[in-house]
């Protein structure tokens, strides 16, 4: 099959179409941010999650065995 410029340049421009809105899908990590930082908002509103914020402002968890060991020391304190 010979290939005549018409259909070459058909089939660059399908594969550029392509690449860009397959760019255009795969750097949406604005909308992930988002959905991560609501689900993180509202577990923790709700009481499922504790987090602070680290010293460069970003949230982060706080484990569990830090949250029963400081309410086992202040529990101590009132005894």
């Amino acid at each position: 099959m010979n290939m005549d410029v018409y259909l070459h340049t058909t089939l660059a421009m399908g594969v550029i179409a392509i690449a860009y809105y397959a760019g255009q899908y795969f750097s949406r990590t604005k909308d992930i941010e988002d959905v991560v930082d609501s689900l993180l908002n509202t577990l923790e509103k709700e009481g499922f999650v504790a987090t602070v914020f680290d010293k460069d402002g970003d949230k982060e968890l706080v484990p569990i065995s830090e949250l029963i060991a400081k309410a086992l020391k202040e529990a101590k304190k009132t005894t």
